[in-house]
């Protein structure tokens, strides 16, 4: 049959848009106990949870991040309005707004933390994804490095709840290159920054010499991409470093690397000397938090302190995002284990099996009728781990998995007493 013959339904043939992506009942399942468990960490840190639209002014946007690239941002304009709004490629503008004008009495500090997606055009041939699940901390009104340890704390603790052993916290600092370019014409940084982003020393030498740059700050800017380790990197980059504008810069992320090695802030805790990156908000400490699976980022932030000027408020803030998508992808290359939810097809004559039903949803297990025919297949396909045969003289659990596991039992609460007590786990998905 031609789909798309089909009354004109033209779309099946392909689909969805580009970059979009459905999620089928496992994975969806697996991101939504994700995100509860990301969220539950947040709010263990005293965050509460604020809602933002997927759609924003495009000003918003362009005040938060002025230097957004337009072709990463979907815009149209509003029917009603004439506006141009914009689907959200970062939240935290987005909270910014809302803190500065809704919340604008609230005392600080605030603590925000929101779970959505954003939608970023994304030009990497292997990931091309445009909608991207997040759930993220905005810490406002703490400065320095108490805050910045906190936000460190609280995005390692969602990773460390979420089941990930080994993830490493890498350090950078927004105004350690733009130091080492105050000279320089401003114009002249995207492509220098280019260079510095892919660590091409050799490109990063030759555009910086050509923009005007020489001495002490071009020999530090050219060393930036090997000033990446844990502690053996401090003694070089403070020799390099010393005597230029990035001095002060390169002391700050020491200090943060210093305390949150001491408190043990993930795995390891490693500095980037020549990080850099494109949202042009952040004004000190960044950070990337790594696992082993996905090969990007499974959370960033870091201290974005003149962000709320631009909105009318002068207060410092920090905070971070963590890629849902990412982090799962994490979590199922390191093996993570996952509790598989007791899901139950109930068979039987029509009032014991109602009845039944009822009393098992009651309990918390999620219970849903059998079909006449079928039943152990159908129950495979949608991933019900047990079947429940009831009759006037009690009910026969049988394991799906494991037909050899079966159990009689009296009625809904000792059925539930059992499935509570048998542990269901798996590796990995076969989806």
């Amino acid at each position: 049959m031609d789909i798309a013959g089909v009354g004109g339904l033209r779309a099946l043939a392909h689909p969805l848009p580009a970059g979009m992506r459905d999620g089928l009942p496992g994975e969806a399942r697996r991101l939504a106990r994700l995100t509860r468990v990301v969220m539950k960490a947040f709010e263990l840190f005293g965050y509460e949870r604020v809602q933002l639209p997927a759609l924003e002014y495009s000003e918003v946007l362009e005040v938060g991040g002025r230097h957004l690239d337009p072709h990463s941002v979907l815009r149209f304009v509003e029917p009603e309005t004439g506006e141009v709004v914009a689907l959200r490629p970062d939240m935290t503008p987005q909270v910014a707004r809302m803190v500065s004008t809704r919340l604008a009495e609230a005392p600080t500090p605030a603590r925000l933390c929101y779970q959505g997606s954003v939608l970023r055009r994304r030009r990497e041939r292997a990931r091309n994804n445009q909608q991207i699940p997040q759930a993220g901390i905005e810490l406002i009104g703490v400065s320095g490095p108490d805050g910045d340890l906190e936000v460190l704390q609280a995005a390692a603790s969602a990773l460390t709840a979420s089941g990930l052993a080994h993830f490493v916290v890498d350090l950078g600092h927004s105004n350690l290159a733009p130091s080492l370019l105050s000279s320089v014409a401003r114009e002249r940084w995207p492509a220098i920054l280019d260079a510095l982003v892919l660590k091409d020393q050799s490109a990063l030498a030759r555009r910086a010499e050509r923009a005007g740059l020489s001495g002490r700050p071009l020999a530090a800017l050219v060393a930036l991409p090997e000033l990446h380790g844990a502690g053996e990197v401090w003694d070089r980059a403070e020799r390099l470093l010393a005597g230029t504008n990035a001095a002060q810069p390169a002391r700050e992320l020491k200090s943060l690397w210093q305390v949150a090695s001491d408190h043990r802030v993930g795995s390891e805790v490693t500095v980037d000397l020549g990080e850099t990156w494109r949202f042009d908000y952040y004004t000190g400490p960044m950070f990337q938090l790594l696992a082993e699976g996905p090969g990007l980022p499974v959370g960033s932030g870091g201290r974005y302190d003149a962000l709320y000027a631009r909105f009318g408020t002068g207060h410092a803030a920090a905070g971070c995002a963590i890629d849902l998508d990412n982090l799962a992808w994490a979590c199922r290359h390191g093996n993570v284990p996952e509790v598989e939810p007791r899901r139950v097809l109930v068979a039987g004559p029509l009032e014991e099996s109602a009845r039944m039903l009822q009393e098992l949803r009651a309990q918390g297990i999620a219970a849903a009728p059998a079909p006449e025919k079928g039943r152990l297949a159908y129950a495979q396909a949608w991933r019900y781990t047990h079947l429940l045969e009831v009759s006037a003289d009690g009910a026969v659990l049988t394991h799906v998995a494991d037909r050899a596991k079966r159990s009689t039992h009296t009625d809904a609460t000792d059925v539930a007493r059992a499935l509570r007590s048998s542990r269901l786990t798996h590796q990995k998905d076969s989806e």
